[in-house]
């Protein structure tokens, strides 16, 4: 085995990310050495990498990650799903790993809030075990992490994106309590609007709206079960909440999922509610996403606004045993990642990520 292993490293916001070589760590009791084969680029990389959230820094970014088992520690034997681990095996796990034993993780099941949560992608790499992030040849998997092999029938492409879009996706719609035969508006057709519209029609949902500014996505997205698309681009507020309304008999959605990351959204997308719906924000994952709306309507019209951050073990397992596996001949997934980018080239990925051309850019080590 190489004795060393590249990833791309981010040293300042807005700086290309610098190709760097560290020594690969020792595999301690229960953790795991990954041989890394796919990491798509997420819309929280691009919020790191453009200074719109703080983050340590050197940092490799990239949490989707897909790879082969290449070392495991004593200990290691099956995953979370009570499947049998041996080397050679492709898997991918949580985005975090958690201490399962503090207030958050076993009082009140908030694992992905655990007090002493490591998240890869997230944390510097400046100390041993370095390789932390997906934009990498290796990944190290510390304890706390739940691990999920992967089906021979899913490929990395396909796969990878579930470690975060559709896990958190899964997460949003579990707590908005959706049911058959409602309708959702989907706000943002990028990758977690996709899996949203494809989960909410497995879900039965009568109508499944999505907004967004750009015409390509909007068409792409009806390929995974919306029924309508709305561009927003030149419409004012009060004509898109009465073509909502004009397709859900006058009412409005019973849960608006904005998943753009575009803060003046929020207003909106409450106003495109019935009365008793259900808000689910998960795009606007950086400080000072500000909004400002008036609390008499939330009382009024009895609104329940609810903030998704990252998922659980179950999401990642849902979405990848269940809904990935059994719907990989209704939606097609293999279109999802539009881009491919090696190692070498990720700053380009990057800027086409940034362009907002792409769906999903996978790098590939």
């Amino acid at each position: 085995m190489e004795s060393k292993g590249k990833a791309a490293v981010m040293t300042a916001p807005n700086k290309d990310l610098e190709i760097v070589e560290y020594p690969l760590p020792k595999v301690e009791r229960g953790c795991i050495l990954v041989k890394i084969t796919c990491c798509t680029i997420c819309g929280s990389d691009l919020h790191t990498w453009l200074g719109r959230r703080s983050s340590p820094v050197p940092i490799i970014l990239g949490h989707e990650i897909v790879g082969e088992i290449l070392e495991m520690g004593e200990g290691v034997t099956y995953d979370s799903g009570d499947r049998k681990l041996q080397l050679g095996d492709r898997i991918t796990w949580t985005i975090m790993d958690n201490c399962g034993k503090c207030y958050y993780c076993r009082e009140k099941g908030l694992m992905m809030k655990c007090r002493h949560l490591k998240k890869y992608g997230h944390d510097s790499c400046a100390n041993p075990p370095h390789f932390v992030g997906g934009f990498a040849e290796y990944c190290y998997i510390f304890p706390g992490t739940c691990v999920i092999k992967i089906p021979d029938q899913l490929q990395d492409e396909i796969t990878a994106p579930a470690n975060c879009s559709l896990s958190t996706v899964a997460a949003g719609l579990e707590a908005a309590n959706l049911e058959p035969f409602e309708n959702i508006l989907i706000m943002g057709a990028g990758a977690l609007g996709i899996y949203a519209a494809a989960m909410a029609s497995r879900y039965g949902c009568r109508q499944i709206i999505v907004t967004d500014v750009l015409d390509h996505r909007l068409k792409f997205i009806r390929r995974f079960g919306a029924t309508e698309t709305i561009n927003t681009r030149n419409l004012d507020e009060r004509e898109v909440i009465e073509a909502v309304r004009e397709l859900t008999d006058g009412f409005g959605v019973d849960v608006t999922m904005e998943v753009a990351g575009v803060p003046s959204l929020l207003p909106l997308g409450l106003k495109c509610l019935r009365v008793g719906g259900r808000f689910v924000e998960i795009g606007n994952s950086f400080p000072n996403a500000t909004f400002s709306y008036d609390a008499c309507d939330i009382v009024w019209r009895r609104l329940t606004i609810i903030g998704i951050h990252n998922y659980d073990t179950k999401h990642l397992q849902m979405g990848i045993d269940f809904f990935l596996t059994m719907t990989r001949d209704v939606f097609p997934f293999n279109d999802i990642v539009t881009h491919r980018v090696s190692l070498g080239n990720i700053n380009e990925g990057m800027r086409i990520a940034e362009s907002g051309k792409a769906i999903r850019i996978a790098v590939l080590p």
